[in-house]
């Protein structure tokens, strides 16, 4: 294998340890390619997570961006729906000292229409 092959495997490899351990780390269960995973809320985890535990008057436009993408993502089925609420629900949970206002107002301020309001007690199972 030469120079060129082997960082590219590397970065193949390091890649997919990375899917693996997103999936793991938010509780995700393996699910076929081209299905919704919790690691497609990962971005939104990051791009919210400063707002989500100290609130504020506005949220990061990043944040508000990466709300719009996870809503474009999950509209296309009931079951990306209710898979995204468990992931986002399971994440929030996960959040020391999260601000529950904050979160609960995310999809509001940013102008995004969600099936469900975010809550530490949403009830995804429930939707349709």
């Amino acid at each position: 294998m030469d120079e060129n092959t082997m960082g590219s495997a590397a970065v193949t490899k390091a890649s997919w340890l990375g899917v693996v351990a997103c999936m793991m780390a938010l509780g995700a269960p393996f699910a076929a390619m081209g299905e919704f995973t919790c690691c497609e809320v990962k971005p939104v985890l990051d791009a919210c997570g400063s707002y989500v535990k100290m609130g504020g008057d506005t949220i990061p436009l990043d944040c508000c961006m990466n709300v719009l993408t996870l809503r474009n993502t999950v509209m296309n089925s009931s079951e990306n729906q209710r898979l995204a609420c468990h992931c986002i629900q399971d994440a929030a949970l996960k959040v020391p000292h999260i601000n529950v206002t904050a979160y609960g107002s995310l999809p509001f301020k940013c102008g995004v229409n969600l099936p469900y309001q975010f809550s530490l007690t949403m009830r995804c199972d429930n939707l349709v």
